[in-house]
């Protein structure tokens, strides 16, 4: 029998599914779901509505269940996938922010072994922060789930597809906004909603006009400034390492020397003895700091 794990932030709520699914496993929820499939070739049995298919389900295949009706799955293999479960009234208000006229409420297909490999990537990409969290996979994963939902909405969904006109810019007083809140806050934990906030902008917006401003997406700006003060902070030969990578945001100081192998290609320690130099790192170990 399969076991499963809930994991999210708010309004990003997944459910992790590992294992065979021997018998078939109801699903009955106010919320849409879509499930992606990360490892495991398997046969999925799918009942509902007095309709039964079967299709045999590889990694990277998509499967929509819209929200309301009864759904039972059987599999004949293990499997490892992730469900996101998305709010109709969430995903209603993102379609009236980003579709100027749509009509009436939106309706999502159903759909079963779906390929779309951009979906199914970032599907993927929020099963890995939901069972690793690490800081900052708050901001990422509300990213992701924006990102998921425009995806449901442009391909599998009644709404017509955005013509991309009218996408508002970051004006360089909004972006100055931004910018001062992150650096100020690089201990804590970010949500996308607050800097969206903070530029006047719906989220989805806001990832794209700060993507063009900056050539970066917010995680990523957010990780940098990360590293660039905890280099900054490195060069006080009296603050500890461990110190140092709780004061920038990381949860412990083998989260920041992985962050920094990344993108600097060193170690804090490497770097803080280049910096320092041989008569620095000396007088920090008189002083206790360093061992």
């Amino acid at each position: 029998m399969a076991s499963t794990m809930s994991a999210g932030w708010g309004d990003v709520q997944g459910l992790i599914v590992e294992g065979r699914l021997t018998d078939f496993y109801p699903h009955s929820s106010r919320l849409h779901a879509v499930a992606f499939l990360l490892s495991g070739t398997t046969q999925v049995e799918w009942k509902r509505g007095g309709r039964f298919t079967r299709y045999r389900s590889e990694p990277g295949s998509l499967t929509i269940v819209p929200a309301g009706d009864d759904h039972q799955f059987r599999t004949d293999r293990p499997i490892r996938a992730l469900l996101w479960m998305i709010d109709p009234a969430w995903l209603q208000s993102v379609a009236d922010q980003e579709w100027e006229s749509h009509g009436s409420r939106i309706e999502i297909g159903e759909a079963f072994n779906r390929r779309d490999a951009e979906f199914w990537s970032l599907g993927q990409q929020l099963a890995v922060r939901l069972l690793s969290p690490i800081p900052g996979s708050r901001l990422y994963a509300e990213a992701l789930q924006m990102q998921l939902a425009l995806q449901l909405l442009w391909n599998h969904s009644s709404l017509p597809r955005p013509n991309g006109k009218g996408m508002e810019r970051l004006a360089d007083p909004r972006l100055r906004r931004v910018v001062a809140y992150i650096d100020s806050s690089l201990g804590n934990e970010i949500s996308l909603g607050e800097l969206a906030e903070l530029a006047g902008l719906s989220p989805n917006y806001f990832l794209s006009a700060f993507r063009r401003a900056t050539g970066k997406t917010p995680h990523r700006y957010l990780i940098e400034r990360r590293v660039a003060r905890a280099c900054e902070l490195l060069r006080n030969p009296h603050r500890s390492i461990v110190d140092v990578s709780l004061a920038v945001g990381f949860s412990s100081q083998s989260h920041l020397t992985t962050v920094f192998r990344r993108f600097l290609k060193t170690t804090p320690a490497a770097y803080r003895e280049e910096v320092l130099g041989a008569r620095g790192l000396a007088g920090a170990r008189r002083s206790g700091v360093l061992t």
